[in-house]
This record gives C-alpha cells, sequence and structure tokens, in this order.
C-alpha cells in the first residue's frame, strides 16, 4: 500500500531531520519503506495504464480511485490499529459507507457493460 509506505517514509524522515539524528536511517526498515514506496507507487501507475489501455477511462478511472481508497483507509484501520478505537458505531458507519462505494462502482460498470455491448437485433 503506497499509502502507508509513503506515510512510514516520511514520518521516520521528518523525525530524523527535526531531532538532527539521521542513525535512523542508516537501518533496513526506513530504507525498505522507501523502496516500497516506490516499488508500490510504480506498481499501481502500471496497473492504472494496462487498465486505459484495455478499458474506457469512465469505468477504469472510478473503479480504480475507489478500490485505492477502500484499501488505503482499510490498510490504514489495521496497520496504525485505528480500529481498536472505534465504536460499534464507527465500525457500523464504515462498513456500510465500504458497501454502499462498492455496489456504486458495481453499478457503475454494470451500467457501462450494458452500453458497450451490442444489442441483438431478432
Amino acid at each position: 500500500e503506497t499509502l502507508i509506505f509513503a506515510k512510514s517514509s516520511s514520518e521516520l524522515v521528518k523525525n530524523a531531520i527535526m531531532k538532527g539524528e539521521f542513525d535512523e536511517l542508516r537501518n533496513i526498515i526506513p530504507i525498505m519503506a522507501i523502496i516500497m514506496t516506490i516499488v508500490t507507487a510504480l506498481t499501481q501507475l502500471h496497473v492504472l495504464n494496462t487498465g486505459l489501455a484495455k478499458f474506457e477511462a469512465l469505468v477504469v478511472v472510478p473503479v480504480y480511485q475507489t478500490f485505492y481508497n477502500a484499501f488505503a483507509i482499510t490498510g490504514g484501520l489495521i496497520f496504525f490499529q485505528e480500529y481498536r478505537a472505534m465504536s460499534k458505531k464507527d465500525t457500523t458507519m464504515y462498513s456500510i459507507g465500504l458497501m454502499i462505494t462498492l455496489v456504486g462502482v458495481n453499478m457503475l460498470v454494470q451500467q457501462r457493460r450494458k452500453s458497450v455491448l451490442p444489442s441483438h437485433v431478432e
């Protein structure tokens, strides 16, 4: 997940600059976080470009953006353990929001698929 790696990398670099202690950046973990930020960003660009080459932008971009946001938010909840502070209401609302978003994107894809497929004339 690009956002998690980017957040981790930027926090490590920011803390090193603010404290003036760059020893932390000599550890393998910050280096791997920075490398993974670059790798995941390039992978996402490749996937997006492949999708745009094969399908309509009116379908690819909303689907890509929706899944990007859904996985970024869910990944952040898990990685930063924010779910621990969520009440039952928060969890319910998050789940409902995620489901509405996924159903909406599914409806968009189905609608575009129907309009692109040739109609059968008898």
